[in-house]
């Protein structure tokens, strides 16, 4: 592999430079970083190319030798916004170097994996390429909301016998994830003037009721994962009444609810629905519960190939040995598993806790030993030697 100080500039540059390219969605604009992408690649000697759609864009690239299997090296090119950027003691898209961090809206989730991905292809390169079999390499759009950009590639039929799905683990290899429900729930009730408040059906305070009695079964989960712990249930937004001076006949709650592997969605809808309408039968008030999003949560087979042979890279970079591990949050592995049928880990460099937040940063030395520990997994896997 390539001497670790050159290994070193190479991911520094490729993640400064991409976290200079605003790529905030919403609204999305991931068309330049893909382009830079992309011509990274080419200048590597995959074939790379840019994929558009919808306003959006996925930078793609392969290079096949031999005719082994096929692993897949997957990211994605957006990140949530910067928000009040005079709260940065850092401006979010500088791409600053200081005190062995790299600071920026991006860092660590997930514009540091893309970089540590470019610098294992740069070393197997540079190596003259010693595989047999095929790298797939995706930066997808859209993570952060709709999740476009992998479904679009799923869509285009692609294939791989394993998947890495780059996003901040401390480079821990993650197994699992939790997936996520979306809910919304509605009361609708009278509105009457405030100064006769009888007259009329509050709906906030239905609403806020239901919002209490959510608080306290999220208290009472029983069922845990090895990996995940328990699932969790949180009100996240709140909206009700019109004017100052009116009783509000309206009140909508939106509702997450993260999941664990081989959780029920109708038995959690349900609970919930139940919840509803026992607040409506109390306060006579009309209530629905109805579901946004639903993302599943996912999990591999520790015994996969993919699996050993990340906790086999893991324990040699680090030297130290490497267990399963699970991912709190939702991530693009939930549509590789469920829609592709692909084998897949969570590994990459930066911590989850320092993704969305003020001054996001990560770490070098976890960026080049991201770099290391993709290369010993893809040469475990389809190398030649």
């Amino acid at each position: 592999m390539k001497s670790i100080s050159n290994l070193r500039d190479y991911v520094v540059s490729m993640l400064s430079n991409m976290i200079r390219i605003n790529s905030e969605n919403p609204p999305g604009r991931e068309d330049e970083i893909a382009s830079y992408v992309a011509e990274r690649l080419a200048e590597l000697g995959l074939k790379a190319w840019i994929d558009r759609f919808q306003g959006r864009a996925n930078a793609l690239g392969s290079i096949k030798i031999g005719d082994g299997k096929k692993i897949m090296l997957i990211s994605h090119l957006d990140t949530v916004p910067a928000g009040e950027k005079e709260l940065w003691r850092i401006p979010p898209f500088s791409g600053i170097v200081k005190d062995g961090r790299v600071y920026g809206r991006g860092a660590a989730d997930a514009k540091g994996c893309i970089a540590s991905m470019l610098g294992c292809l740069k070393s197997l390169a540079d190596e003259g390429w010693p595989i047999n079999g095929e790298i797939i390499f995706a930066a997808v759009a859209d993570e952060e909301s709709e999740n476009r950009g992998v479904r679009r590639l799923i869509a285009q039929g692609v294939k791989a016998d394993y998947a890495v799905v780059g996003e901040p683990t401390n480079l821990n290899v993650c197994i699992a994830h939790r997936g996520s429900i979306f809910l919304r729930a509605s009361f609708i009730g009278k509105a009457a003037h405030s100064s006769k408040p009888e007259k009329g059906v509050n709906a906030v305070y239905a609403a806020s009721e239901y919002a209490l009695r959510i608080e306290k079964l999220s208290k009472r989960f029983k069922i845990k994962h090895k990996l995940l712990g328990k699932p969790s249930l949180a009100v996240t937004i709140f909206r009700g009444g019109v004017k100052d001076n009116v009783i509000p006949d309206r009140c909508e709650l939106i509702i997450n609810r993260r999941t664990l592997p081989n959780e029920d969605l109708e038995t959690i809808v349900n609970r919930l629905r139940d919840l509803a309408e026992k607040v409506s039968e109390k306060r006579r008030i009309k209530a629905a519960v109805k579901i946004d999003r639903y993302l599943p949560a996912s999990e591999t087979d520790r015994n996969e190939e993919i699996v050993k042979a990340g906790l086999r890279a893991v324990s040699k970079v680090l030297g130290k040995r490497a267990r399963p591990r699970g991912f709190q949050a939702l991530c693009d592995m939930t549509f590789l598993v469920h829609k592709a049928n692909i084998p897949c880990i969570i590994l990459g460099p930066g911590r989850l806790e320092e993704a969305h937040v003020i001054d996001e940063w990560v770490g070098i030395d976890q960026l080049v030993n991201g770099s290391r520990i993709y290369h010993e997994l893809i040469m475990d896997l389809i190398g030649s030697r």
